[in-house]
This record gives structure tokens, sequence and C-alpha cells, in this order.
């Protein structure tokens, strides 16, 4: 039996029940009006963002293409206003994420380990930590510790008793599992074998 899960949660950020909270909320809104109003004033009228859910900005690229703009400089621009924004620690557009010969941190890789060319949005950012864009009272979604630490409970024969502090990630779970039941490991597994936790 393995226990895990899918993300973590942020914090709920209400000033209001403990006087101490750290971080807040802004509403989604802002983030596509602040984007709304710079590519309006930079390239003229228009609907320029079609859609924003979570950390994802999706512009219009029938807009781009009508207005014969390059669509790399369009979520420049957009990715630079939303830069400018109280409490957002960094803004990513899809061709930054895409460029393989980039040298990333920590936080970079794993924002571009999750984005997938195929179905990601033009324009990814990060609020500072604690801090979310939205009117629900929590989200996930960030690489902060919150978002990215989740319980990976292993139980079963062979599988010795402890808790062990070596670094341990989901991708880990199916090699893992794969060398339990004998079977070869699946072949877009990227994770490791999690052996520490073997009986001997």
């Amino acid at each position: 039996v393995v226990l895990t899960s899918d993300h973590g949660v942020s914090p709920i950020a209400d000033p209001k029940a403990s006087g101490k909270a750290q971080g807040g909320r802004s509403p989604l809104t802002l983030v596509t009006d602040t984007i709304q109003a710079a590519l309006s004033s930079q390239y003229g009228a228009g609907k320029w963002v079609t859609g924003c859910w979570d950390v994802l900005v999706y512009l219009n690229r029938e807009l781009i293409a009508e207005k014969k703009l390059d669509a790399a400089e369009v979520n420049r621009a957009a990715a630079e206003a939303l830069r400018k924004l109280p409490h957002m620690a960094r803004a990513y557009t899809r061709e930054q994420l895409l460029d393989d010969k980039a040298t990333w941190d920590k936080t970079g890789r794993l924002m571009k380990n999750g984005f997938n060319p195929e179905r990601a949005a033009d324009v990814v950012f990060l609020p500072e930590p604690f801090w979310n864009f939205t009117s629900m009272a929590t989200t996930h979604g960030t690489t902060y510790d919150y978002d990215t630490h989740v319980p990976l409970i292993f139980m079963g024969s062979g599988i010795r008793a402890g808790s062990y502090k070596a670094a341990a990630r989901s991708n880990d779970v199916a090699p893992t599992l794969a060398e339990i039941l004998g079977v070869p490991k699946p072949n877009a597994s990227v994770g490791r074998v999690l052996k520490e936790m073997f009986a001997q």
C-alpha cells in the first residue's frame, strides 16, 4: 500500500483569524487587468487575455496574428507587466520555459518541469510565498515547500519500518513499486528506487 498526495496546499492567509497571518490574497482579475492595460497601451485596443486560471495566463493568439505581432514579444510584455505587481515573485513566458539552453535555479527548474508546451499557457507566474491571486481561501500550484512537500508512506511485506530523511519525490513511487513487484520500471519513469526502506 502506498499513500501520497498530488500536491500540498497554501496556508489560509486570514489576518482576522490569527492576527499574524503571512501573505494574503489578491483577486485574479488584478493579473488579467494588468496585462490587458499593458498590452492595450503598447499594441492598441483588443481583448488581449483569453483565459487566466491559477498561475496560467493565455493570451489572444488570434488577435496577435491579426495585428501581425511577434507572439514572443507580446508574451514578454505581458510577463514584464506582471513582474511589477506587488507580491509577484516571478513571471515566465512560454519561450523562456521552452528554452533548453537556459540555466535554471531550483525554482526555475520546477516551473519548467511543470510546463507542457501542448497545453500550457503563454505566461506562467509565481506569487511571493504565502500569497495567491484568487478569491478562494487557499490554492496550490507554486514551487514552495508547502505546495511541494507531500506525505509518502509505503506499507507491506519487505518494507522496513522507519522514517527516512533522504530526499524522495512522488516520481519515485512507480520505479519503487516496479522493483517490489519484480517488473520492469515504466519507460518514462524518471524517479529512483527507494532502496533504503527495503528490509534486508
